[in-house]
């Protein structure tokens, strides 16, 4: 009896060792196709039947083995639709091996029953133990009661050794499985990590060889290159032999901005430095550290980098070297050196009016409030002059809208000589208006300068015979001075010399006059 026992259970083993192999790449998935778990519960139960050759006879019809538990592991692998195919197997096997009897019949159908029963187990209970001895208990309640049917209350001594053989066999196999469960994780895991570290070399090694446009460069603690890509060769043309085992600053650095950068980081550290220190000076704490350098190309051609530098290091801390990767930037260097010329043109160029080339009503609003500013500052006098020309619609009629741009222009090239020997701008104010401001000027230098304007303007002789004043084109303007204090703002120094102007309008027109308060 107890040789068939331990053949049932080595076989038991064997059997649950080999599935559990099978199914290891199946164990992670959630869901298993309906036609995976038809043939897991095909396996097990042909298994149950082989296990039944090996069985203890209790008497000619009623026999003792480890099928049930068979039933149950199909259940575990492969759920309802597994552990049902099994108990079914068995029933049929059971039968066909022994006839048609009480004990077959009994049989069959507590296996057809133990199908079911740990197939809704295995459906309702995720915890592994809890659903193996709670599968465990039905098995010994469904078998008992069966024997207890066949064989009445004489089979209590049958009953003790099934309950014995079925509890121990069922916790040594879901040990078993769980074991191998266990084991088949790790293999999983540890190929996963290879593979992954594999993917994870092979992609650097990829990027490493096709970063063709980037140089990459790894150097020793001490500054020697160890690692020169197929991008640094080509970028500075240096070969990766000689590149190899040499310093960096002697390979790839420009020798002048090496220098400049030594001599202000031993000023800032008040001490002598070696010469990898200039490049690792702005790494700290593991920290990656970007940087801006001129270097050189095999032949002395100057390129500008931008230089990312960072420490690599083990687990337990010990530094292994820097990583350097440098992009050469001498083309957008030089584009962004062209984009800020044709900025700062710009920028001119949106002051300026498009006509005259005087300063625009935007640049005299900026000037003046910064002019503001700096008078109230130093409690010194601002000037502003106003000054429009005299008949203006009339010289557009009389000479139509060529001949009236051209007189501006004229007027405003008379402003620009005038100011542009002092402090200030002049600036078109619109249409035929003009508009002076002078920094640090009083009231009777403004009085001369609006003068100056007008006399110049005259002397221009520009022909005007539409002019109800000279049959010269002329101007009146206006000037007004003062010290910025509190109440007073730019916009009302403006207005001072627009009344200016409005009273040289009145008294005639070609005159100047200055703003009097109370006027």
């Amino acid at each position: 009896m107890f040789q068939l026992f331990i053949a049932n259970l080595a076989l038991l083993t064997a059997f649950m060792f080999l599935s559990s192999r099978l199914l290891r790449n199946h164990e992670r998935k959630p869901f298993l196709p309906v036609k995976l778990r038809l043939v897991i519960g095909g396996v097990h139960g042909l298994f149950g039947i082989l296990l039944m050759f090996f069985s203890v006879r209790v008497d000619g019809t009623t026999i003792l083995d480890f099928r049930q538990i068979s039933i149950i592991a199909a259940a575990h692998f492969g759920g309802i639709y597994a552990s049902a195919v099994t108990g079914l197997i068995i029933a049929t096997g059971r039968i066909a091996m022994f006839g048609v009897n009480p004990s077959s019949l009994t049989a069959a159908t507590t296996a057809t029953l133990l199908g079911f029963i740990s197939g809704i187990i295995a459906m309702r209970i995720t915890e592994y133990w809890k659903k193996w001895l709670i599968s465990i208990a039905a098995s010994i309640g469904v078998i008992t009661s069966s024997l207890f049917f066949l064989l009445g209350w004489q089979s209590w001594r049958v009953n003790l050794y099934f309950i014995a053989i079925i509890l121990c066999g069922g916790l040594f196999v879901a040990y078993l499985i769980r074991y191998l469960s266990d084991a088949n994780r790790l293999v999983y895991q540890l190929e996963e990590s290879e593979a992954k570290y594999r993917r994870s070399f092979t992609l650097q090694e990829a990027i490493f060889r096709s970063a063709t446009g980037v140089a990459i460069i790894f150097i020793d603690p001490a500054g020697i290159t160890k690692v020169f890509n197929p991008g640094a060769e080509r970028m500075f043309g240096i070969p990766v032999d000689e590149a190899i085992g040499r310093r960096v600053p002697g390979t790839i650095v420009d020798p002048e901005a090496f220098a400049l950068r030594k001599q202000e980081l031993q000023r800032q550290l008040g001490r002598p430095v070696e010469d990898l220190e200039v490049f690792v000076a702005g790494l700290s704490e593991g920290k990656g550290h970007e940087q801006e350098w001129t270097f050189v190309r095999r032949g002395g051609e100057r390129m500008y980098v931008h230089l990312m530098l960072s420490e690599v290091r083990e687990r337990e801390d010990r530094l292994l070297g820097y990583l350097a990767i440098i992009v050469d930037r001498t083309e957008s260097k030089r584009a962004e050196e062209t984009m800020m010329q044709a900025n700062r043109m710009l920028e001119q160029l949106s002051r300026r009016d498009g006509l005259t080339g005087a300063a625009n009503r935007r640049a005299f609003d900026e000037f003046l409030d910064a002019a503001w500013a700096t008078a109230a500052m130093y409690s010194q006098s601002l000037s502003v002059i106003m000054l429009d020309i005299d008949c203006f619609k009339a010289y557009n009629d009389t000479y139509g809208h060529q001949g009236g741009d051209a007189c501006l222009k004229q007027v405003a090239g008379v402003l620009q000589r005038v100011v542009g020997s002092m402090d200030g701008l002049a600036a078109r104010y619109g249409g035929e208006e003009f508009v002076v401001i002078l920094t640090a000027c009083g009231r009777v230098q403004a009085a001369g300068v609006a003068e100056s304007i007008r006399r110049e303007v005259e002397a221009l002789r520009i022909r005007h015979i539409g002019s109800s004043v000279s049959e010269y084109v002329t101007v009146s303007v206006g000037a007004a001075s003062a010290i910025p204090y509190a109440g007073l703002s730019p916009l009302e120094l403006v207005g001072m010399a627009d009344k200016a102007l409005y009273r040289a309008k009145q008294e005639g027109r070609n005159r100047s006059e200055s703003y009097q308060p109370g006027s």
